[in-house]
């Protein structure tokens, strides 16, 4: 099994995981806060978010809206990398509703965050992900605006 392993939530509703389950853990991604259901109970433990994919540059973005308006924010990645950190030592497993986007954006971070660049390239030549560049600019600490969209679509296709 891949360290990230990055699938539709339909797939993920299905799917088991081919090792024991303590050595598996989830990021559930919606556009609306998911309800627990059995697939989660396959995972030693799992983090669920709601936020849409969108790109929008990140200084044309209304951050006044109240919490839950659906948009990754700082305190979302503050989550993820605790998250990521407490189970550092663990496989991952990825989805949000088609598997290319947004799951794949937070996929290729815990890769790079963590060395597995080797695995990270596969992913980036296999062409099936499209990660979603504002939720991978907000992770890696480089907002996506006009002046840093080119920067990170040339990082989110280079393989380093």
């Amino acid at each position: 099994m891949d360290k990230v392993t990055i699938m539709s939530r339909k797939k993920f509703l299905e799917w088991i995981p081919p090792i024991s389950k303590e050595q598996v853990v989830a990021i559930r991604i919606g556009d609306r806060p998911p309800v627990k259901d059995t697939a989660s109970k396959r995972y030693l433990d799992t983090l669920s978010l709601a936020f849409y994919d969108e790109w929008t540059f990140a200084d044309e973005i209304d951050r006044s809206t109240p919490e839950g308006s659906n948009r990754l924010t700082e305190k979302d990645k503050v989550i993820i990398d605790e998250f990521i950190d407490q189970y550092a030592n663990k496989n991952f497993v990825l989805h949000c509703e088609q598997g290319i986007s947004r799951s794949s954006a937070i996929g290729y971070y815990i890769l790079k965050r963590l060395g597995y660049i080797e695995e990270l390239n596969d992913k980036k030549d296999s062409s099936l992900f499209f990660p979603n560049i504002e939720v991978y600019g907000l992770l890696i600490g480089k907002p996506y605006t006009k002046d840093t969209a080119t920067e990170l679509m040339n990082e989110l296709k280079s393989l380093e």
